[in-house]
Order: structure tokens, then sequence, then C-alpha cells
């Protein structure tokens, strides 16, 4: 049994399958046990990832570990499939955090807290908003193997079955597609102002769900390729839609069967692209769906650019039923990492924001203090992972970098607010 008082918060969020148990602390000197003095038993998260790294890491210092797996675009601006951990590069392979230390925490100052104690809440989902952004060019008119659909036919039908899924819940969609002309024109289709004016702008799925559907339904396969300029104008839309709804998540889903064709064909421009969306103040993520088997090539790296860990791959054989998957797995929050920060049930209480910790227990194992960046761009420079606020001056969200979304599987996540974090890595 919880020595602390349970608060229900209605409007608190997270975007995890699990709970989240926030502790609004105080400097004490109680005993604790086990995963430390706020190890609420009920908070567990089901993110699939592993909650060690992967193999090939290299030891780090206090007893983490760092993968060098492929790494992504990050914010040094230039590409790279090798050494996480290096500055720019942004990795999404399974991290640990740091050794926990519940006899306080160290802040910037270096100075140690008391061991905490404070009030648990459990803290809810936070509702995701998708905007998809879906290549409608030639190829996606071809036919799949041993079928009489093509590629269209079959995403259209897996978006039917998505809208009308009961797991649907309060999800949010919208979408757009490229290329806007269906030809060649590049006044028309590299537009970025033009795909910020979604086709079917977000909305609850119970009254966008036909739209979406009807849209699809009435832009045939044409044209060519203008990736960069589809995803940035996305990314626009997104974070305007964000921006007017901090309380939830909303994030772009690029859907795509092959490389850029047109107005700039470069794929590192469309990690750039992906990479500029995560690393600004709205910080959009950006999903992947590859279509087809051409498309599982670069797709990753859009992803791990946009802060994802990887691109999800619907190949011929299976696409409908792989992209519908793929929708499920985005829109049930299992891969945002997102936390939203509740209001203490005590009118009285100020939450500090330069006091929170993040402390990950695992199903088995000790638990873990994930280190504080300032900004997504600091993930490349933390071996152990890090989490980050979505406004440093007024922050409502907290979100955690893509390798520590991985490491989270079944699980525990703490946030103690009144507790220094013990490392700050800027």
């Amino acid at each position: 049994m919880s020595r602390f008082p349970r608060i229900s918060f209605a409007s608190a969020a997270l975007a995890f399958a699990g709970g989240l148990v926030i502790c609004a602390c105080s400097s004490s000197n109680s005993d604790g046990s086990g995963g430390g003095n706020f190890a609420g038993a009920s908070g567990r998260s089901q993110n699939g990832g592993a909650s060690s790294a992967a193999a090939g890491s290299t030891a780090q210092p206090g007893g983490g570990t760092s993968s060098g797996g492929n790494g992504a675009l990050g914010s040094g601006g230039s590409s790279t499939t090798s050494g996480a951990g290096t500055s720019g590069v942004i990795s999404s392979v399974a991290c640990p955090g740091l050794p926990f230390d519940d006899s306080g925490a160290a802040g910037e100052g270096g100075a140690s807290d008391a061991a905490c104690t404070g009030v648990e809440a459990e803290a809810e989902s936070v509702p995701v908003d998708l905007f998809i952004m879906m290549d409608r060019s030639q190829s996606m008119g071809f036919t799949l193997p041993n079928s009489t659909m093509t590629r269209w036919d079959a995403l259209k039908q897996a978006v039917q079955a998505f809208v009308s899924a009961p797991s649907a819940g309060a999800i949010g969609a919208g979408i757009g597609f490229f290329s806007l002309s269906g030809g060649g024109d590049d006044t028309l289709d590299c537009s970025v102002a033009d795909y910020e004016k979604p086709a079917v702008g977000i909305g609850p799925l119970s009254t966008t769900g036909p739209k979406l559907v009807k849209a699809i339904d009435a832009i045939p396969p044409a044209g060519l390729t203008p990736t960069v300029p589809a995803l940035q104008g996305a990314i626009g839309y997104a974070q305007s839609w964000a921006t007017a709804h901090p309380d939830r998540a909303t994030v772009v889903v690029l859907v795509t069967d092959g490389y850029p064709t047109q107005c700039g064909a470069a794929v590192d421009q469309v990690a750039a692209a992906a990479q500029a969306g995560y690393a600004g103040a709205q910080h959009i993520k950006t999903y992947v769906i590859g279509v087809g088997d051409i498309a599982k090539f670069n797709v990753d790296n859009y992803a791990r650019a946009g802060g994802t860990q990887r691109a999800f791959l619907a190949d011929d054989s299976q696409a409908g039923d792989a992209f519908l998957q793929a929708l499920l797995n985005i829109s049930n929050s299992k891969l945002a990492c997102e936390y939203a920060i509740p209001t203490p049930a005590d009118s009285n209480m100020v939450v500090d924001p330069d006091k929170v910790q993040i402390v990950y227990t695992p199903a088995t194992g000790e638990p873990l203090e994930v280190p504080k960046v300032s900004a997504p761009g600091g993930c490349a420079d933390s071996p152990n992972g890090g989490w980050y606020y979505d406004n440093p001056g007024a922050p409502t969200k907290i979100s955690v970098c893509p390798c520590t979304c991985a490491s989270f599987a079944a699980g525990r996540v703490d946030v103690r607010l009144g507790c220094s974090p013990r490392v700050v890595i800027r």
C-alpha cells in the first residue's frame, strides 16, 4: 500500500500505454524501499522496447551504455550512420538511464536534496492527433502481387478500417496529399504554403473519419514525389495545430512509396525537414510509413531525424494490413513518450520546473534516473538518454529522447516534482 494519498487528475495526461506516477515532493528523510520513496506500483509502460542497450554498445561513465547503432540527421546538420553520442547524431537505439540515488538528487550546483516525499498521482493518456501526409504519386497506382488491387486501393481500405476501429477512441486525424498537381507542375507542387492547407483538417475521427476516406477516394494516384515541401508543409500545419491544442500530442505521419523525385530530390533534405520539425518549439515528431519494397531505403533515417525510433514498413504483399497496424500503433501513443504536467490538487502547491526528476523502474532491475536535456537536440549528446520540456519558460509537457523511449519496456515511470535532476546536460 502506498504511503502517500492518491489523487486523480482527470486533465493530466501521458502518451503511454500504462500509467505515469507524478510526485509533488518536499525534503524529507523518510525511509524508502524497493524502488525508493516513490515506488507507486500502478504505473506501467508497454512501449515494447528493451530495457538495455542493443548489441554492439560501449561502456559509458556511471554504469550506462551507449549503442553504436545507426544515427540520423541531428542538430549538427549532417546525416550519419554510426556513433551514437556524437554531436548532431540522435540515436533511437535503446539506452539506459543513470543509476538512481534515492538518498538525494544533486542539482546543477552539485548540492544534494534530501530524499523526497509527497503526493502520488496516476495520469491519463494524452490523446493523439495525427496529420497524415500521403504520397499519391503515380507508383501508388501499381497493382499488388497476386491481386487486382492497387497500393492506393489497399491504403484506402486500411484507412477505412482505421477510422472505424474500436481502439481509435479519442484519436484525432487529418490528411494531405502530395503531389498537389498530379503532374509535374513545380509552381504548385513545390509550394510549402499550399501543403500547410490540409485536404481534411485534424478533428475527432468520429467526425473526420468519413472525410478521410472520401478524400482518398477522390484523388487518383498521379504525379511525381515532392517529399521535401510536402513534409515541411505538413509540419507547419502540425505546429499551428499543436500550438492551439497544447493538451494533445500532435504528430506527422509521412506515407511514401519511394524516393523524392521533385522539388529537392536529395534524401538528406527530407531528413533535414523532419529534424527541423522535431527541434522546433512544438517538437513535432515525424512517423514514417514506407509502402512497397523500394520504400525501405532511407525511411529509417527520416524517422530517426524526426524523433521517432524507426519507420514502419508495409511491403506490397501485405500493404493494407501493415499500414493499418502502423496507424493503430502510432495513434495508441506507445511510441510517443510524452507526458503532461498535472495541476496539483492543492492550490497552494507551487511546482518548480527546475526541480523535476524522471525515474524509470523496469519490471526487474534497479531504478534508473533519466537525465534532463535542454532541448531535443541535446539527445544527441547524452549516451544515457534524457527528457526535456515542450516550453522551458512555461512547460506543459515532458518528452523523452528517442533512445529513452526505446528503453521503456514493462516497468514504471515516476515524475518527481520538487526534486532537482541529478544530471542536467546542456
